[in-house]
């Protein structure tokens, strides 16, 4: 007859063999799916068939473990589960996930077959390995898909006629914008990080892109996705340093040369502006003209943003110097109606991308 102790240490067998599956089937999925790495996904499968392997060459293991399950009975079916905030941090998760249960196979067979421990404690380190490769592939997909967007507000107060920022945001987001960014000149630090706090909450419900202005303090306290700085603010490379190599960092631009200089320092992005005249920035440069778009496109090859004074009415003009992120801010935060603005706003660019 089977003791309760005896039960109750085939269950911990049993739930972990199936925990580290499934947290290896969940990164190889990731590996397959997502990043489209096949040498990957093949890796990750190869270790979830070697564990089955391994707990099928211990005789006994697992049917005794199959004879102890109790799934109704277990207490830890009412664990809250956390929420993943990313698809970096939901694949880091299950790979933690697998390490853990991993171990305690591997602690667990001790007493069971020595040889199983040697081969459960090589699957971990295998783990181990692959880690940090998962981490810097991923880290490289999510910078890019997070500048996969074409309409990019930027909040101002004083443009949107006493509205707050988050009413501004969520509205500017159901018009199709995918990126919001937080700037204002006027704001102490310790109330734009009150906003910037509540915009990164928004952000990451709704699925867009969050960007600081100018305070890369802000926007790495808050866990932003990036900083926008400017000719005056804190270098690129200083900010590179400090922020990573995966941390979104845009830069204004006004010329090619400071275009292909703010590249070779390591922005993610560059914007090139003012296009037209603005009176968002007072005592800004002379607008550039749309022309400037293809004078920076020729010297550099680099995700770029457009900026000042574009309208319903004139981003034709930068669409077809090929243009295709489009950053405004009275265009959307000023007008009546913020989501209808950002919607025409929205489907004019995506109307003329799919025309070309």
């Amino acid at each position: 007859m089977t003791k309760p102790i005896d039960t109750g240490f085939f269950r911990m067998i049993d739930a972990n063999a199936d925990r580290a599956a499934e947290g290896l089937r969940v990164v190889g999925d990731v590996a397959r799916f997502v990043l489209n790495e096949d040498g990957l996904a093949h890796t990750w499968r190869s270790i979830r068939g070697d564990l089955w392997s391994v707990l099928g060459s211990v005789p006994g293991l697992q049917r005794r473990s199959l004879e102890s399950r109790d799934s109704a009975g277990d207490v830890g079916r009412g664990f809250k589960a956390n929420r993943h905030v990313d698809l970096l941090h939901l694949t880091r998760t299950n790979i933690h996930r697998a390490q853990e249960s991993l171990r305690v196979l591997e602690e667990s067979c001790r007493s069971i077959d020595l040889n199983a421990v040697e081969q459960f404690a090589q699957l971990r380190y295998r783990c181990y390995e692959l880690e940090p490769v998962m981490f810097a592939r991923l880290s490289a997909w999510e910078h890019q898909r997070k500048l996969d967007f074409n309409l990019y507000v930027v909040l101002g107060r004083e443009f949107s006629h006493g509205r707050d920022f988050d009413d501004v945001a969520e509205q500017a987001i159901d018009g199709g914008a995918g990126c919001i960014q937080l700037r204002d000149k006027s704001m102490s630090k310790r109330e734009l990080l009150v906003w910037a706090h509540r915009l990164r909450e928004l952000t990451l419900e709704r699925g867009a892109t969050f960007i600081i202005n100018d305070h890369l303090d802000i926007a790495l306290a808050v866990e932003a996705d990036g900083v926008h700085l400017g000719q005056d603010d804190l270098p690129v490379p200083e900010a590179r340093r400090i922020a990573g190599p995966h941390f979104i960092i845009g830069a204004s631009t006004h010329s090619a040369a400071e275009a292909r200089c703010a590249v070779e320092e390591g922005a993610s992005y560059i914007n090139i502006g003012p296009i037209f005249a603005t009176q968002t920035k007072k005592g800004a440069v002379s607008p550039v003209g749309p022309e400037m778009i293809t004078d920076v496109t020729s010297a550099v090859q680099h995700p770029f943003t457009v900026m000042g004074g574009i309208k319903l009415d004139n981003v034709d003009q930068v669409l077809q110097r090929g243009a295709r992120r489009i950053a405004v801010v009275t265009a959307v935060v000023g007008a009546p109606n913020i989501t209808e603005a950002a919607r025409a706003l929205s489907i004019k660019i995506q109307t003329f991308l799919d025309g070309r």
